[in-house]
């Protein structure tokens, strides 16, 4: 199961790289969610009748369409940083692009569930938020290698991934609850969980298929990705 953004970032799921785990009280909430457990009995949204995606399309989030050529463009990118890094610091391993698309999927479930709940996150909580991560990592170079290698988010996509843990904390406070508790965890799940339903999130059955309760994509019963290869 791909499980966030990196390549295995949970998501390693989206996928787990051996650096300093980035200090919870300052905003490394996502993929927090994966890591909370099977908090609800998995089942699968399979879109209208399991139909795939109109051609081209990884998934459809609501009116959103989320295509082959942006995952392909995404992972290229990641993939340049990557091969960056000092030799030996990275070595790409299977689900990248599983979790890839795991990641703009939930992104877009997230951004529906902060608008359903008159929520919003502004630039300025973003900065604020990046500016006591860069200190917290030793300034900006620290910052976009840790998020690069532990949550696979290239350097263009920080402020866009940081608006996305204050969004999650923001719902989760409505419940009057923090986000990496028992119950704030099942209760984040629990509202993405209804939006991935109102939204009717598909997947392409060749990335894998949406497990609404845990807001992670299911991994393709046929393994036929490329997944891995090194990045040095």
């Amino acid at each position: 199961m791909i499980r966030s953004r990196s390549a295995h970032r949970p998501v390693a799921a989206r996928p787990a790289r051996a650096v300093r785990a980035a200090r919870p009280a300052r905003g490394s909430v996502r993929r927090l969610l994966p890591a909370a457990g099977a908090l609800l009995a998995a089942v699968l949204l399979s879109g209208c009748g399991g139909q795939a995606p109109h051609p081209g399309a990884a998934a459809l989030v609501g009116k959103d369409r989320i295509t082959e050529a942006a995952v392909e463009a995404r992972v290229a990118e990641f993939r340049t940083q990557a091969a960056e890094l000092p030799a030996g610091q990275y070595q790409e391993q299977a689900g990248l692009v599983g979790a890839t698309v795991s990641g703009m999927v939930f992104s877009d479930v997230v951004d529906y569930a902060l608008a359903q709940h008159q929520l919003s996150v502004s630039d300025t909580e973003v900065a604020q938020l990046r500016a006591d991560q860069v200190q917290a990592w030793d300034g900006e170079a620290g910052l976009e290698q840790m998020l690069l290698l532990k949550h696979a988010v290239p350097a263009q996509d920080i402020d866009g991934f940081y608006r996305e843990q204050i969004g999650l904390q923001k719902l989760v406070a409505l419940s009057g609850q923090q986000l990496g508790t028992t119950d704030g965890n099942k209760t984040i799940h629990q509202i993405l969980a209804e939006a991935a339903t109102e939204l009717k999130v598909t997947v392409n059955p060749r990335y894998g298929s949406w497990d609404i309760q845990q807001s992670v994509l299911n991994s393709p019963a046929e393994d036929w990705l490329p997944q891995s290869g090194a990045a040095s």
